[in-house]
């Protein structure tokens, strides 16, 4: 199966103020080379993961779910398997952080045979746009669906916080016209038939779920009453619709409102997965934590206390337990953004791929001590500009798109500005537009910006690149299958390839949409007698694996891990990955930032396995173990392509040079 090459090219240009530019740039081949094929390669459809081109690694590892190990993964590149020890770093983040609370234990541990076993055709693990449409469609077509979330309301994921829009369609558009911007954006290492899916399939689920029905969304509209139609960069057409500059709000609310009101869904919140459970090779739920009185209708109104382990059994799970942006010292996404579904699905042994391909947005709001608030790429498609601290535009420098250009190109633009003017950071400028137009067009952002004392109507605001989406992850095949018979994976923890080296804007609500309502159909097209792709009988589930967790195999669990100590842990990781595996990368760094986590993992893993139970310790090890893949997945990949940019230091160039 051959795949398409990108043409890498170094856009070299000085521009009047002096000094050199220069941004790796992707310009994927056109026709059928442009194509990556990799659907038949792809490791969930039976071929190899490795096979599907050389700069995209593949990570999986043969363990039993709910191995307390922290510190193993193994890197699977062009079919030659490395594993490595995976731990201790040194400054802590800039960025401003919640303290650390102190952690509840478990307060009673119940054994597979006492616990309460849920009945249910598919278990959900997450709540965003992915498994809010997955539960919502599963139920509708008569199955029965248990839906968790970690936290105490189901609006804290990715999808609530998503500002831009969705993509739908324009009266000029056409699925191969997409097609071709999420090729391009992703640097020619798409999964063709994934990108055509969305294409093809996109428009008429966002009637299906979102334009109708009891999930219907109030979409902005024009002075006709027609759809509001938005250009986003790397889009060559106006296709993308909003609800004000809280679109992800808008979609999350009504789906999961809708979910939470259909008799065959479930809600639990305040409740953290700790494993997929295993029975003979096959996923069969999940083992985890739930709070005491937390085991509730949805009313996200959890009471505290400690909490106890359960397994829900279910013949089908779907992993939609989004991104991992909250491992980087510097995100756009929210706390609860983990990487909690690629440790677990690793730990299944589940095959992961793409793992290097982390998006950095950019611009997200910089201010000195506070978390990065996102700054909405239909700012700059709405005409916004990128200045420095003199009002000089710079962008076209280094791209003929300017701000339209790709994420990872923009991204680099504005660091390697910061670099050559010694600045913390660059402005974004849209207060050439009207005031009023900006108040009604960009509300929430306008409005946070007045709380920091930043008026955008008449002064340019502070940004900075930062951690904002996940390329890579759990392997699917188009139906949303994993290498693990019975578990599933949609959103942005899964990988079907769809992103390539790069993410297209406003593609993530579309793709949780997409692949979330396939999932469903899928299983209700297979039915309860196909036990391989998803509904068995519950007999199939047969002798359960018990979990391997802390307190339960040995029967009590250690002393509650200090706040001090996961402090530290959560510190020293965002470190190492913001610094050594962030949007500009070297190879000694990759190599360095390997080391250190593994390091970091080994201390992590004695935490785990001396501490008592508890959620903070099952966010750390999932943490710090993701953050080891993705370290591994970069250094072991040198080909520098879209978001895993590697520059190959010299003795000439103290900045080093893009290898390409």
């Amino acid at each position: 199966m051959s795949t398409s090459r990108a043409i890498l090219r170094l856009a070299s240009r000085g521009p009047s103020g002096g000094g050199r530019r220069r941004v790796l740039t992707a310009t994927a081949t056109s026709g059928a080379q442009r194509q990556v094929e990799r659907g038949s390669a792809h490791p969930a459809a039976g071929g190899s993961a490795a096979g599907a081109g050389a700069s995209y690694g593949s990570v999986s590892r043969n363990a039993t779910a709910g191995s307390a190990a922290v510190g193993r993964c193994g890197v699977a590149t062009n079919g030659n398997n490395r594993f490595f020890s995976l731990s201790t770093a040194a400054a802590a983040p800039s960025a401003a952080r919640a303290p650390t609370p102190t952690p509840t234990p478990v307060l009673a541990s119940r054994s597979p045979a006492s616990a309460t076993e849920f009945d249910t055709d598919l278990l959900v693990v997450g709540c965003g746009i992915a498994g809010a449409s997955a539960a919502l469609q599963a139920a509708r077509l008569g199955m029965t669906v248990t839906m968790l979330s970690s936290a105490r309301n189901v609006d804290d994921c990715n999808s609530f916080w998503a500002q831009g829009g969705i993509i739908y369609k324009a009266e000029d558009d056409s699925p191969d016209l997409l097609a071709s911007d999420v090729h391009t954006a992703g640097a020619g290492l798409c999964n063709d038939p994934a990108v055509m899916k969305l294409a093809e399939e996109g428009p008429g689920r966002v009637e299906q779920m979102l334009l109708r029905g009891s999930s219907e969304v109030p979409f902005d509209r024009d002075a006709d009453g027609r759809l509001a139609l938005c250009l986003e960069a790397s889009h060559n057409r106006a296709r993308i619709i909003h609800w004000r500059d809280e679109t992800g709000k808008a979609i999350t609310t009504s789906v999961q409102a809708a979910a939470a009101q259909h008799p065959n869904i479930r809600v639990m919140t305040s409740t953290t997965a700790v494993d997929l459970a295993l029975a003979a090779g096959q996923c069969v739920g999940a083992h985890v934590l739930v709070e005491d009185s937390g085991m509730n209708d949805g009313s996200g109104m959890g009471r505290g206390g400690g909490y106890h382990l359960e397994t829900i059994r279910a013949p089908a799970t779907v992993l939609a337990t989004g991104g991992l942006g909250d491992l980087y010292a510097h995100t756009s996404n929210p706390a609860s953004a983990k990487g909690a579904g690629f440790a677990m699905a690793l730990r299944a042994g589940a095959v992961l791929s793409g793992m290097e391909y982390v998006q950095f947005h950019p611009t997200t709001l910089h201010i000195p001590g506070q978390r990065s608030f996102l700054l909405t790429e239909a700012l700059r498609g709405e005409g916004a500009r990128l200045v420095d601290r003199r009002g000089r535009c710079f962008a076209k420098n280094y791209h003929p798109d300017g701000e339209l250009a790709p994420r990872d190109v923009v991204s680099r633009t504005i660091l390697s500005e910061m670099r050559l003017q010694g600045a913390p950071h660059m402005y974004l400028d849209i207060s050439h537009r009207p005031a009023d137009w900006i108040r009604g067009r960009f509300p929430s952002i306008y409005e946070h910006c007045m709380r920091q004392g930043l008026d955008m109507t008449v002064q340019p605001l502070p940004v900075v690149p930062a951690a904002h989406y996940f390329c890579g992850g759990v392997a699917t095949d188009l139906t949303g299958r994993t290498t693990v018979p019975g578990l599933f994976a949609a959103g942005e923890v899964a990988c079907t390839g769809l992103h390539g080296a790069n993410r297209l804007a406003s593609t993530s609500l579309l793709e949780g949409l997409v692949w979330g309502c396939s999932i469903a159909d899928h299983l209700a097209d297979r039915g309860s007698k196909d036990s391989k792709d998803g509904l068995a009988a519950s007999a199939d589930m047969g002798a359960l694996a018990p979990p391997r967790v802390p307190g339960t195999a040995a029967g009590g669990g250690g002393p509650v891990a200090s706040a001090k100590a996961l402090s530290s842990a959560w510190k020293d990781l965002r470190t190492i990955l913001w610094e050594d595996v962030g949007a500009v990368r070297r190879s000694s760094s990759l190599r360095e930032g390997a080391q250190l986590l593994s390091d970091l993992a080994d201390r992590c893993s004695r935490l785990y396995d001396t501490s008592a139970l508890c959620p903070e310790t099952v966010e750390l090890r999932n943490g710090v173990q993701t953050g080891a893949m993705i370290a591994a997945a970069a250094a072991s990949n040198e080909c520098s392509v879209g978001t895993h940019f590697v520059e190959e230091e010299d003795e000439e160039d103290d900045h080093g040079q893009a290898r390409a």
